[in-house]
């Protein structure tokens, strides 16, 4: 599968004013913020040239292992030497997004993998991403929410840890994630630290059910109390738990083009999407780490339209249903749909 290109994505998305609830700080670094930050920061890398940069750190066809996405995030990881690279990083990776016509975006990051290579204190980067979240949204005119992190790998201590750092970041940090390794790391380790951030006014999203138990949906929405799950595409094949996210309106985050990198699904053509939202599962489109599988989230909306024989109305009922489960306050949500139908209106 070769990637979505801008030109072949119908300029009507390019320009809607979009969403996006699913993207990864280090999987928005592209072969040419890398070089910018050797030019700019000295930053080691392995190469300056654009195309062997390309073959290092984009994926566009599925891995062999999953040793070749984590050879990638392990050289995006020693990227961030300073805690300037990390602010000029979240202010890059967010005037990318507004390029393609992104005004609402919420942004993930682990503060642990971004302090982990160079030793950085962990203050100091939620700092550095606190304040180019805020630089590059005032620019762009956009909203930029912040969810921090945690890794299961690194385990419950640790979890709890990162969340309650989240939590002195309120309003700029909205909500807390988990993920890893489901199959090592199950739901239930982690009720604790999910209950300090429910307590301290952070919203959760878990990533779960992408590729292990299905079951672990459940847990995160019953015992995390997550009104969001990253990807959640196993419940295809369970309706007791697609009735469980229809009935209290827990929306899957959906990054197609991921799924199909990972191995998660065989190919674009047979992600479960369409049967998720023909049970009722309320779904949004996401292109999780885009610089990383070489895509946009217009290319992902794209591709969904295409394959799945949505409309343009269709597109942007997406768009507004995806609001719907946004973390930001009301306030910003209501610009960021205010914002939409005047752009609709007008086309």
């Amino acid at each position: 599968m070769k990637s979505a290109t801008k030109e072949s994505t119908p300029d009507f998305i390019v320009k809607m004013p979009k969403c996006e609830l699913h993207r990864h700080l280090a999987g928005c670094i592209t072969p040419e913020l890398i070089v910018e930050l050797a030019e700019r920061f000295a930053v080691p890398v392995p190469s300056r040239d654009l195309e062997e940069l390309d073959r290092l750190v984009v994926l566009r066809q599925p891995m062999e292992t999953l040793q070749q996405v984590l050879a990638c995030f392990h050289l995006f990881m020693g990227l961030f030497t300073s805690p300037r690279v990390v602010r000029y990083v979240t202010e890059r990776v967010i005037d990318d997004a507004a390029r393609d016509g992104i005004r609402y975006l919420e942004l993930r990051f682990s503060p642990g993998f971004v302090a982990n290579s160079h030793g950085l204190n962990l203050v100091d980067v939620m700092d550095a991403v606190v304040a180019g979240a805020a630089a590059a949204a005032t620019r762009n005119a956009m909203t930029v929410p912040l969810i921090a992190i945690a890794s299961r790998e690194m385990g419950a201590a640790v979890c709890l840890e990162t969340f309650r750092l989240a939590a002195d970041y309120l309003p700029h940090v909205v909500a807390v994630d988990l993920a890893g390794d489901e199959d090592g790391f199950p739901p239930e380790l982690f009720v604790e630290a999910f209950e300090l951030a429910r307590s301290a006014g952070l919203a959760a999203t878990v990533h779960a059910g992408e590729q292990a138990n299905p079951g672990n949906v459940r847990t995160a929405v019953e015992k995390l109390h997550a009104t969001r799950i990253g990807h959640g595409i196993r419940v295809v094949d369970e309706p007791e738990i697609m009735e469980l996210l229809k009935t209290r309106r827990v929306a899957l985050e959906i990054s197609v083009t991921s799924n199909y990198i990972v191995g998660a699904v065989p190919t674009p053509a047979e992600h479960p999407v369409g049967r998720l939202m023909e049970a009722g599962v309320p779904v949004t489109i996401n292109s999780d780490d885009p610089a990383l599988f070489g895509i946009t989230l217009s290319s992902e909306l794209s591709q969904f339209a295409r394959l799945w024989g949505h409309s343009r109305g269709d597109l942007v009922r997406n768009q507004l249903e995806s609001l719907d489960h946004a973390f930001a306050s009301p306030a910003e949500i209501g610009l960021a749909r205010q914002e939409l139908h005047h752009w609709w209106n007008r086309v």
